[in-house]
């Protein structure tokens, strides 16, 4: 046996809720380690000179002959344990057997390993996930140095720390270079095979490995686990359903077929801020996959996955002004499938719709990079003008300011004004080519163009992201003027407009303003108030860039108040902060205007996340 890695909490606390219950089964995906953890298991509660012998129920020739094996390993044990490997062979007599077995003996404790539960009374389930990082690593490393420092983290990640995907790996890697390992783990199915594996056949290969369960899958979970493979990350299941439906697969069928596979450890469940989400790993999707190509139905699904997260994006736009909290922890969840979804858009003549469409993700939830990337492919693959072009030059626009690329933002606008030749993009452009320009110092010309671009959503009824933003583009002009009332009567209005549209997000960035005009006039309990409000909107929207500017302006409020300790400390999380996020994140300029102190910040500082739990509190 390969040495015991890792799983020490798990070893501690499933020895310990033997003390309360009578029954564990362990569960989790196939190769994740259930039957070696069992092994450890069983060694700690029975420990030398007791023999504890595990009944390998898969080996059994059916139903017929579990009871004469189950009493077999019982005879050969001399510890009140009992360990019942792969209980999802027999999986309904396994249940009644072990129920009829405790209640025949008080003193008797079960450990069944099974990627399926028992479900019967007194069990104590516990789904065994893979292998944290640094465990997985030194699983892969302990089996031999043929993998380099270099790639090893990477090959475990594409393993997804699947301690079984990671044994085959290490045998292969024996043979290979390395980086031919890594290219050819794209097709890891066909490349995780060791058949000179001692032990269970269906852990010779890691294809075998999921077909086991595929076996014990109904017809109808078998054909949902090849649709739902069309989506590269978790899910939902009102998404799974518009997918996966038809007349074999009806909508009715899905609440018990995703039930069944998550029991069945195919599906991994999770609670989620967006309510409850399902996850196939990797592997798992990939075999599913191969089904779904047999079955002749790629194109057809994919393009259901394309038309139902379009729809989704048409949705998050329309209902954005007032339910923003929602849709934000939603399109950060579901990033993975409209990247799917735009993928296909670029083939099917879509990409430039969904591309602009998606301009709450690109710029609300930072993805400014990613944004830009698809918009700028969109506008290169689809060059008829209308509508949906002119959005997405605009958009473009926007992401380029956001990354500081002003001549890239200015060059989408000039194209944008040349696209629409009637003018119907013209606030949004005008806007756009406001805040470029107060990105450059240039004040007043900014100042002038915003609010000729708000008067202009203002007449359309466009609240955000037209009219709304621009109140703050006017209020950090006027400030950098040095026009501090003037600025807070703009933000003043700005708040209260926030409050009747119910936008949260501009009020973040309105408050953190207000704020820094508070701070400017003096008044530093008011910046305090101000600071912290937006800190907290900022984190529902877990806005990392408004929480490092919101954090190193409090920790100048904190030093200009002489809480310099809290206020370095607040300083140098700020600073590392905006060093995590990049060069394409923008830092508030009214920040560099305020006078930093001059003691030298702390070598060890706070992670942003603590940063933020202090500078909430209040003084």
């Amino acid at each position: 046996m390969s040495a015991f890695v890792g799983r020490r909490d798990e070893v501690a606390e499933i020895t310990a809720l033997f003390d309360r219950v009578r029954l564990v089964t362990l569960s989790g995906a196939g190769g994740v380690g259930k039957t070696r953890l069992g092994l450890e298991l069983a060694r700690t509660l029975v420990p030398e000179p007791a023999v504890i012998d595990v009944a390998e129920l898969a080996q059994v020739g059916g139903p017929q002959a579990l009871a004469p094996a189950v009493t077999e390993a019982l005879a050969l044990s001399t510890g009140s344990l009992l360990v019942l490997d792969t209980c999802e062979a027999l999986v309904d007599e396994v249940a009644s057997l072990v129920s009829e077995l405790l209640a025949a003996d008080s003193e008797l404790r079960v450990l069944a390993i099974s990627r399926q539960s028992l479900a019967v009374p007194g069990e104590h389930l516990w789904v065994l996930s893979s292998l944290p990082a640094q465990d997985a690593h030194a699983l892969l490393a302990g089996l031999g140095d043929a993998c380099p420092q270099e790639t090893l983290a990477e090959v475990c990640d594409r393993l997804e720390g699947l301690p079984l995907a990671i044994e085959l790996a290490a045998v292969r890697l024996r043979a290979m270079p390395a980086e031919d390992f890594v290219t050819a783990l794209d097709d890891r199915l066909a490349l995780l095979v060791d058949e000179d594996r001692q032990g269970p056949s269906r852990h010779r290969a890691l294809a075998t490995c999921i077909g086991w369960s595929h076996q014990l899958c109904t017809e109808r979970e078998r054909l949902f686990w090849a649709r739902v493979s069309v989506f590269p990350g978790e899910f939902d299941l009102e998404a799974a359903t518009y997918v996966c439906r038809d007349d074999t697969l009806r909508a009715q069928d899905m609440v018990d077929v995703v039930t069944g596979l998550v029991d069945k450890s195919v599906l991994l469940r999770r609670e989620t801020v967006a309510g409850v989400r399902f996850l196939m790993p990797g592997a798992t999707r990939e075999f599913g996959a191969g089904w779904l190509a047999l079955l002749g139905q790629q194109e057809e699904v994919r393009l259901r996955h394309h038309d139902f997260y379009l729809a989704l994006a048409r949705t998050v736009e329309h209902e954005w002004p007032r339910r923003q909290v929602r849709w934000h922890r939603r399109l950060r969840l579901e990033a993975a499938n409209l990247a799917k979804a735009l993928e296909t858009g670029l083939e099917a003549g879509t990409g430039l719709e969904l591309a602009g469409t998606l301009w709450i993700l690109w710029v609300c939830c930072g993805m400014h990079a990613e944004g830009r990337g698809y918009l700028d492919r969109a506008l290169a693959a689809d060059l008829r003008r209308g509508p949906a072009r002119t959005r997405a030059l605009w958009v473009c626009a926007w992401t380029a300011s956001l990354q500081g690329d002003l001549l890239g933002a200015e060059e989408r606008l000039s194209e944008c004004r040349e696209a629409d030749p009637g003018g119907h993009a013209g606030a949004y452009v005008t806007q756009l080519a406001a805040q470029v320009a107060a990105q450059r110092g240039q004040a007043d010309r900014a100042v002038l163009g915003i609010r000729a671009a708000r008067d202009r959503h203002h007449s359309a009824g466009r609240s955000f992201p037209g009219l709304l933003p621009g109140y703050a583009v006017v209020a950090a002009c006027l400030l950098t003027l040095g026009d501090v009332e003037d600025a807070i009567g703009v933000l003043v209005e700005g708040l209260d407009l926030c409050e009747t549209y119910e936008d949260l997000w501009t009020r973040s960035h309105l408050c953190h303003l207000r704020a820094q005009a508070d701070y400017l006039r003096g008044d530093l309990a008011a910046a305090g108030e101000h600071a912290r409000e937006a800190l907290r909107t900022a984190r529902l929207f877990d806005d990392r860039t408004a929480q490092a500017a919101g954090i190193e302006l409090l920790g100048a409020l904190a030093v200009a108040e002489r809480r310099a300790e809290e206020g370095l400390a607040l300083l140098a999380a700020a600073r590392d902060a905006w060093v995590a996020l990049g060069g394409d994140h923008l830092r508030p300029p009214l920040l560099a205007s305020i006078p930093a102190p001059q003691e030298t910040l702390p070598t060890e500082v706070l992670s942003l996340d603590a940063a933020t739990t202090l500078a909430l509190k209040e003084p």
